[in-house]
């Protein structure tokens, strides 16, 4: 029987706090093959407040809340029921989602901050609050709180929710997020006790390259509001303010994100001070979206390094924290310092993680202090998260192996994609690729998690297709999304991270600010909310994002018919079209045996072959937008770029003077070139692959670019021959060299978990195995096999559901198995020639191999 299954609001499942008071539902069916009705049925304490009745509709996703008007605090049962093709009724789902606090008066509770004044160049213990009060037998409980800073709480002793670094980063001068949490089992029939730790986070603590400090405020701050609701309808609200104890003498005697804790375990606090009342000017919002969690678990090897210090090796290279248990003496101290990799001396490598290393003020420190109470110590990170997969311990204990345990930390999306091959290295390239996703989603989409931990816009776009086959981004990249409206300038100027690091100085002058608006960085207000689209086939991400798309745009446009500082000049007509002017990184970590790259020619002066090679595509991309949303009035000028950019690139780019691959890759992959010049330049392209022995030659922006070109253009064997190369620089030359994630260089000499060059994986998704999302509830599968490999397979948990696509080749046969899910259909196209359409089931194809003599006499 046809049954709806993975019921989500929002994307989210079973939330509590939504800010959207119209939720959109969605579902995904199984246990047949056609929907063709289905009726939602939604009740608020038991009251219905929403019937469809029974909709005639194969549609399952983005349903638009169609009840009665819904408030803070609701609390929503819904249910589903499906029509199969037979028009049989299949089972009643059901789940729940609540609404949070939707106005501004429904905050009672006032701001409160510990009872100092901080002083900007101080580093300063935990603040924590503590507040007792009494409560009868509750029907429920829910706390909504957040913090200038990062915050956990407690309830009589037990920990709320299992949220880490809540609330999260946001560019706090324009929002601050909350959470909501049911803490109904917590409430005690008597006295009860609610403590709240407060660090700096992002807010106060160290951010950035440069590890900025106080980069929003400088004191800490709490809002907490309890909220008790009895059997008899009555509510009590305890909320912070006037009366609430506060002390900073506990064991938390330094936490910063990136530097890391020093704790006392000796100390608890007092809470001998009182807090004091403050205020600050945002009304608190909610994220809607996942939240960071505690994920897998690793045991460390434990050996020596050269200079006899004990060494940890929990031998997969994550973003996370440690948890110990150790017996000691009272005062005795243990020491953790955490790196990504060894160096050439076999000892823990500081150098390629940190700013200003072998300094007092290196950042980040990555170490974790710890002075011990005597008789048996448990100790677990709170507030901190660090990028290694090696540890040094010292100090007057050392570690035993089941003593320590090293916890991976990312923001809960549910994997969505698996690959396996008969290729080993691809296999493991493909695990490292996700675990540096897992290692930089942590609330935002870093760089990496150590040196700059950066939310760099170019990262994202180049990896948001790769990103959301891996995982499920929804929630995390619509929240992303606003923290990059809110930074966007009044001018549609975008900046390169969002949220701000306040950071990168440079010549006495903020260097990313200036860097505002680099082609293919800000070309992320553009290129993600598309590529969520593509995959999710939601209109609403590019509803929601299209004034942010179109004032980037604009802005952009504003940097053609320009001759900036440093800029060439170029003729008319073609000038009005090349964009011109402004700083701009270009490429971008090129191999250094193909470009050498300098702060005049790469961070100072305009790069108007890539400005304008990305002003083409992100019109082009923008007309087809503003025709989904019914925009007809901004298409003219859409187009007149994209076909105005795309001409005047081919007279002043073309012919490609040079070997560099990224600058006949992009050209290609956005279309600009026609007839015989797209084939020179491909032909060129092909040749100075050939001459590099197969080895990849492109930088920051073109790698995701080069394999779909060669794959479009039929040369999907050069493709192939280019992942599979194992010499150096290449993607499983990492893999080779013992890498777990993905590498920021192609030399491995800088961080060692940037997950952008992993964006490959999306030609390995879509082409090796062929699998794309080309309509709603509608999938393409092409996969075209080759190299060395004899079978690979993809799984991809699509918003649709999950569809597969697998293969193997067998002596002159390759067998193709295609599984599409319930109410969805698949165009198939395979390599010798199968065309066909089919819908839900599993689907077997043999096609003859194409150097087969079956092959060659067209047996199918």
């Amino acid at each position: 029987m046809l049954t709806a299954t993975r019921l989500r609001a929002d994307h989210l499942t079973d939330p509590i706090g939504l800010g959207n008071p119209r939720p959109r539902l969605f579902w995904v069916c199984d246990g047949g093959t056609t929907q063709t009705a289905y009726r939602i049925v939604a009740t608020r304490d038991g009251d219905t407040v929403w019937d469809s009745g029974k909709v005639l509709s194969s549609k399952m996703t983005g349903h638009e809340w169609g009840g009665s008007a819904l408030h803070s605090r609701d609390r929503i049962q819904w249910q589903v029921q499906l029509w199969d093709e037979a028009e049989q009724p299949g089972p009643w789902t059901s789940t729940t989602f609540e609404l949070g606090l939707l106005q501004p008066q429904d905050w009672v509770a006032t701001w409160i901050t510990g009872d100092y004044e901080p002083k900007k160049k101080h580093r300063y213990p935990v603040d924590q609050f503590r507040h007792s009060f009494h409560a009868r037998t509750v029907a429920s409980a829910r706390l909504y709180v957040t913090a200038c800073g990062v915050y956990d709480a407690h309830l009589n002793g037990t920990r709320v929710g299992d949220a880490v670094l809540a609330p999260g980063f946001t560019d706090y001068d324009s929002r601050l997020h909350y959470q909501a949490y049911d803490v109904t089992e917590q409430i005690a029939d008597g006295a009860n006790t609610i403590e709240v730790a407060v660090a700096d986070g992002w807010y106060r603590g160290s951010i950035g390259a440069l590890g900025t400090r106080n980069a929003y405020g400088t004191k800490t701050k709490l809002l907490a509001q309890l909220e008790l609701t009895y059997a008899d309808g009555r509510r009590d609200t305890i909320s912070t303010g006037d009366g609430w104890e506060w002390s900073n003498d506990g064991a938390l005697r330094f936490a910063d994100l990136k530097d890391g804790e020093r704790v006392d375990l000796t100390q608890t606090p007092s809470y001998r001070g009182v807090a004091r009342e403050t205020t600050y000017p945002l009304v608190p919002a909610a994220a809607d979206n996942v939240v960071p969690r505690e994920k897998e678990r690793f045991t460390p090897t434990i050996s020596r390094t050269p200079a006899g210090v004990q060494l940890l090796d929990f031998g997969q290279n994550i973003a996370g924290y440690i948890e110990l248990t150790v017996d000691a003496r009272h005062g005795e101290q243990l020491h953790l310092q955490f790196a990504e990799h060894l160096d050439t001396s076999g000892e823990l490598d500081m150098a390629a993680i940190q700013v200003r290393a072998g300094k007092p003020n290196a950042t980040p420190q990555q170490r974790i202090d710890l002075t011990l109470a005597d008789g048996t110590n448990t100790y677990k990170t709170r507030f901190a998260v660090f990028g290694f997969r090696y540890a040094t311990v010292t100090g007057d204990i050392e570690l035993a192996a089941e003593s320590v345990t090293a916890i991976a930390v990312y923001s809960d999306m549910g994997q969505t994609g698996a690959f396996t091959s008969s290729h080993a290295l691809i296999n493991q390239f493909v695990q490292n690729t996700l675990w540096s996703m897992k290692g930089n989603f942590l609330d935002v989409p870093t760089d990496c998690p150590t040196r700059e931990r950066a939310p760099w816009t170019g990262d994202a776009q180049i990896f948001t297709r790769t990103g959301t086959f891996l995982m499920d981004t929804a929630a995390f990249m619509r929240k992303w999304l606003r923290d990059l409206q809110d930074r966007q300038m009044p001018n549609g100027r975008v900046p390169c991270v969002a949220p701000d690091t306040h950071n990168n100085e440079v010549f006495g002058m903020d260097q990313l600010k200036a860097m505002a608006g680099s082609a293919g960085w800000a070309d992320a207000a553009v290129l993600v909310p598309w590529y969520l689209y593509e995959l999710y086939r939601d209109e609403v991400v590019l509803r929601d994002s299209y004034d942010m798309m179109k004032r980037h745009v604009e802005f952009q446009i504003t940097r053609t018919n320009r001759t900036g500082l440093f800029g060439r000049p170029f003729p008319k007509p073609d000038r009005k079209y090349i964009s011109n002017a402004g700083q701009a990184f270009g490429e971008w970590l090129e191999p250094t045996d193909v470009y050498q790259q300098s702060i005049l020619k790469d961070m100072i002066a305009p790069h108007p072959e890539e400005a304008t090679a990305y002003l083409a595509y992100t019109t082009r991309i923008m007309a087809d937008v503003a025709r989904i949303l019914g925009r007809d009035e901004d298409i003219p000028l859409f187009e007149e770029y994209a076909r105005g950019c795309a001409e005047a690139y081919a007279r002043q780019f073309t012919p490609v003077d040079t070997d560099r691959q990224s600058k006949m890759v992009r050209p290609l992959a956005f279309g600009l070139l026609e007839g015989q010049l797209a084939d020179d330049t491909f032909a060129k392209l092909v040749n100075a692959i050939e001459a590099r022995e197969y080895r990849i030659g492109t930088g920051f922006l073109s790698t995701p670019l080069i394999l779909p070109v060669l794959s479009e253009r039929g040369r999907t064997d050069i493709a192939y021959r280019m992942l599979e190369n194992e010499a150096e620089p290449g993607w499983l030359f990492q893999v080779r060299s013992g890498a777990t994630t993905v590498w920021e260089n192609w030399d491995g000499t800088a961080s060692q978990n940037h997950y952008s060059p992993g964006s490959v994986c999306q030609w390995i998704f879509e082409t090796v195995c062929g699998v794309d999302v080309t309509g709603e509830q509608e999938f393409t599968i092409a996969p075209q096999p080759g190299g060395t490999l004899t079978h690979a397979a993809f799984s991809y948990d699509s918003v649709f559901g999950t569809v597969t696509s697998a293969w193997k080749r067998q002596d002159d046969l390759t067998e193709y198995e295609i599984t599409v899910p319930s109410n969805t259909t698949a165009h198939i196209r395979l390599p010798e020639g199968t065309v066909t359409t089919v819908g839900a089931g599993t689907w077997v194809f043999r096609e003859a191999n194409e150097s087969s003599p079956a092959a060659a006499a067209g047996v199918r």
